[in-house]
């Protein structure tokens, strides 16, 4: 068991594999909150299904160069916190991201220049966070207008089943 105390929350270790380990964060005594636990998957391999050739063991494989970096993002909410805790979390706010980038970001989907190379990535940044933004808000305007666009489809079907049944009920009447 390793425990951190104070900043930076890192933890540097040689290891192949993947597992969940679980992390118990403790808060100060003036927070009133009980520490909590949450479990976080950890990798210690930068191969993803895709990279690897077909029919090969990952473990048979040489390791990769330079460090692995395998990112989640796990957020804690207080909702309702007492006044002397709101007071300690706001004469600490939490440190700004960079608006400049200037070293290296490790690899990850979610930033796909990053699978091309992992030199001169950019950091993460308050640019990226800005075209992640952008990318999220372009998403939920396409959502917007699909999902426009198949109302729109839906009410003209509604329509035509509402004009063919009654057509099929005119002709199924008698004639007088």
């Amino acid at each position: 068991m390793t425990d951190i105390e104070k900043p930076p929350f890192e933890v540097t270790e040689t290891g192949w594999g993947e597992f969940d380990i679980q992390i118990r964060v403790t808060f100060v005594n003036e927070s009133n909150e009980k520490p909590i636990s949450f479990h976080h998957h950890l990798k210690l391999h930068s191969w993803t299904a895709g990279s690897l050739p077909p029919g090969s063991d990952p473990s048979t494989l040489p390791p990769p160069e330079g460090p692995i970096n395998a990112w989640q993002y796990d957020e804690i909410v207080f909702s309702d916190p007492t006044q002397n805790f709101l007071n300690i979390l706001l004469a600490h706010p939490p440190t700004p991201l960079p608006k400049v980038k200037r070293k290296a970001a490790p690899p990850h989907i979610a930033y796909p220049p990053s699978l091309v190379t992992t030199r001169n990535m950019p950091e993460f940044s308050a640019a990226m966070e800005k075209e992640e933004a952008d990318r999220l808000d372009n998403a939920k305007r396409e959502i917007v207008e699909q999902t426009d666009k198949l109302r729109k489809l839906l009410i003209e079907k509604e329509k035509e089943l509402e004009r063919l049944k009654k057509e099929a009920e005119s002709q199924g009447e008698p004639k007088s």
